[in-house]
C-alpha cells in the first residue's frame, strides 16, 4: 500500500471532517435519504412510564416492528410504530403495554382479533389499548394497604392488648364454642321431635277451623260443670289453693337462687370490662411494648421511608441496562485482527459507561535506530517494532440527541471519542482521539458502523491516520452486542445434562 504524504492525511481528514458536518446538518435539518422499510401505524396511551424509543413491538411473542417515536398529544402519549411491510394489522387488534418479567424492559405488544377485521392502512390508529400495572403502582398500592392494616391493628390492641386481653378474648373464644357445640347437639337431638310437633299444629289449626263451632259449644257445656262442680266440692277446692301456695314458695326460692346466680355472672363481665379497660388506659399511657409499636410516630416514619426507599431501587433496577459485545477489525497494513471485549453500564437512556478489554497486535511500539556505513558514507535509519499487547479502556458517555461524547482512558492512554448517530441509530460516524505522543503524533481513528439487526453489525474506516511512523492502517470488521435479557434467555436455553 502506498504511503501517503503528512499534507494528504491532513487533507483527508479534514474531507471526513466536513462530511460528517454535512451528515449532522442534514440531520438536524430533518433530511433523510431514505426511509425505513415498513409502514407507520400509531397508538395513544395515557401512560408510556418506562418505554423507550426502538423498544420491540411483538404479535404472539415475534417481533414484526419497533417503536419509532413517542411524544405527547392532549395530554397522552402518542407511539408511532414502525410495522415491517409483510406483517397486516387488524383493526380490532388490541396494543398491550407489558413488561418482560418483573424486571424486564417495556415493549408493545399486538393482540390479534377476528382474521376477518379490516386492515389498518399505513397512518391509522390502534384504537384498543391495555396497559397492565408497573411495580410503583403495585407498591404505592400494598403501602396503602398496609396503613390502613396498621389503624384496624391500633383500634384492635387498644381494646384487646396485653397478656389479661389476650387471656379475656381467649376465655370468650372457648364460651363461644362450648355454646355452639351445645346447640348442635340440641337442634340435632330434637330435629326430628320439632318437625312432628309442627305437624301436629298443622293439623290441629286445620281441626279447629273446621269444627270450631261445636268446640266452642262444647266449652260452654264444660265451664257449668266446672262451675256446678266448684259449688259443689268448695272445701276440697281451698286445700288445692292451700298446695299451689307452698309451691309458689319452693318456686320463689328458686327464683332467688337464679338471681344469685346471674349476680356471679354479672360480676364477672364488669371484672372483664375493667380489665380490658385497664389495658386500654395502659396502652393510652405508652407503657408495653404494643403500645410503644402503635403510638410512637417514629415507627410509622421508618415504615413510610423503607417502603419508599425499596420503591425508587425497584424503579432504578427497572431502567438500569447492561450490554455484552465483541468486535474484531482487520488491520490491511498490519496484516492481522484488533479485538475489543466491551462491558456497558447504562442506568439512563441517555448516559452509560464503557468498559473495554484491547487485543492490539500493534499494542507495544518501539523504535530502533541502526548506524550503516558503506564506501565511506554513514547512514542513521530508524525501524518501527511491535508487540502484540493488551490494553483497557473506561469511558464515561453522555448522549445530547444525535451526538455522545467520550471521555476517559482509551487504550490505556487518556483520550476522547465522539459518535454522531443517523437513520434510527442504524448508521454511527465514530471519532476518537488518545495517546497524545508529540513525537510521533496523537493517535487519530475515524470510522463507520452499520447495524445490521439489534444484535450484529459491520464496521470499517481509517486507524492512526496521522501517524509519523507509518503506522496508519485502513480497518474493516464486524460484531455482536447483547442486551441482560437477551443473555438470559439464551442461558436459559442452554439444556442442562441429566
Amino acid at each position: 500500500m502506498a504511503r501517503l504524504s503528512s499534507e494528504a492525511k491532513v487533507g483527508l481528514f479534514v474531507i471526513i471532517g466536513i462530511i460528517i458536518l454535512v451528515f449532522m446538518s442534514l440531520r438536524v435539518g430533518g433530511i433523510r435519504f431514505m426511509r425505513a422499510e415498513g409502514y407507520e401505524l400509531y397508538v395513544r396511551f395515557d401512560s408510556a412510564a418506562g418505554l423507550d424509543k426502538d423498544v420491540s413491538v411483538q404479535v404472539a411473542g415475534v417481533e414484526v416492528g419497533r417503536v419509532r417515536d413517542i411524544t405527547l398529544e392532549d395530554y397522552k402519549a402518542k407511539v408511532v410504530l414502525m410495522i415491517r411491510k409483510d406483517v397486516k394489522i387488524g383493526t380490532d387488534f388490541v396494543a398491550v403495554l407489558t413488561t418482560h418479567g418483573v424486571l424486564g424492559e417495556r415493549y408493545i405488544d399486538l393482540i390479534p382479533g377476528s382474521p376477518n377485521a379490516p386492515l389498518l392502512e399505513p397512518g391509522g390508529e390502534i384504537t384498543r389499548t391495555k396497559a397492565y400495572t408497573d411495580i410503583e403502582k403495585f407498591i404505592t398500592i400494598m403501602s396503602d394497604v398496609a396503613g390502613d392494616i396498621k389503624e384496624v391493628s391500633r383500634s384492635f390492641a387498644s381494646v384487646f392488648g396485653g397478656a389479661e386481653g389476650e387471656a379475656t378474648i381467649k376465655e370468650i373464644v372457648v364460651n363461644i364454642q362450648d355454646l355452639t357445640d351445645r346447640i348442635n347437639r340440641m337442634v340435632a337431638a330434637n330435629d326430628e321431635k320439632f318437625g312432628r310437633t309442627m305437624d301436629n299444629f298443622e293439623r290441629f289449626s286445620q281441626l279447629l277451623r273446621e269444627e270450631g263451632p261445636e268446640i266452642a259449644g262444647g266449652l260452654r257445656n264444660i265451664t257449668d260443670n266446672l262451675n256446678q262442680i266448684i259449688a259443689e266440692n268448695r272445701d276440697t277446692l281451698k286445700g288445692s289453693i292451700n298446695n299451689f301456695e307452698t309451691a309458689s314458695l319452693k318456686l320463689e326460692k328458686t327464683m332467688d337462687a337464679v338471681n344469685r346466680l346471674v349476680g356471679n355472672v354479672e360480676s364477672k363481665i364488669e371484672e372483664s370490662v375493667s380489665s380490658i379497660k385497664s389495658i386500654t388506659e395502659k396502652i393510652d399511657r405508652g407503657e408495653g411494648t404494643i403500645a410503644k409499636l402503635l403510638n410512637d410516630p417514629t415507627t410509622h416514619k421508618n415504615i413510610n421511608t423503607a417502603l419508599s426507599g425499596v420503591n425508587d431501587y425497584l424503579g432504578r433496577i427497572k431502567k438500569f441496562k447492561v450490554f455484552l459485545g465483541y468486535r474484531g477489525e482487520y488491520l490491511a497494513d498490519a496484516e492481522d485482527t484488533k479485538s475489543y471485549f466491551s462491558l456497558r453500564l447504562q442506568p439512563k437512556a441517555d448516559k452509560y459507561y464503557l468498559v473495554e478489554v484491547v487485543d492490539d497486535p500493534r499494542g507495544s511500539r518501539s523504535i530502533e535506530t541502526k548506524d550503516v556505513t558503506q564506501g565511506g558514507t554513514t547512514t542513521t535509519t530508524k525501524e518501527v517494532k511491535t508487540l502484540d499487547e493488551f490494553k483497557f479502556s473506561v469511558q464515561v458517555a453522555k448522549r445530547f440527541g444525535d451526538l455522545t461524547l467520550r471521555g476517559g482512558i482509551l487504550e490505556s492512554t487518556g483520550g476522547v471519542g465522539a459518535d454522531f448517530y443517523l437513520w434510527d441509530d442504524n448508521i454511527k460516524f465514530t471519532f476518537e482521539a488518545f495517546d497524545f505522543d508529540e513525537e510521533r503524533n496523537p493517535h487519530y481513528k475515524a470510522g463507520l458502523t452499520y447495524n445490521i439487526n439489534r444484535y450484529f453489525f459491520i464496521t470499517g474506516g481509517y486507524d492512526d491516520f496521522a501517524s509519523k511512523i507509518d503506522l496508519d492502517s485502513y480497518y474493516l470488521g464486524a460484531g455482536f452486542q447483547f442486551e441482560d435479557e437477551d443473555i438470559k434467555y439464551l442461558l436459559g436455553s442452554i439444556p442442562i445434562p441429566k
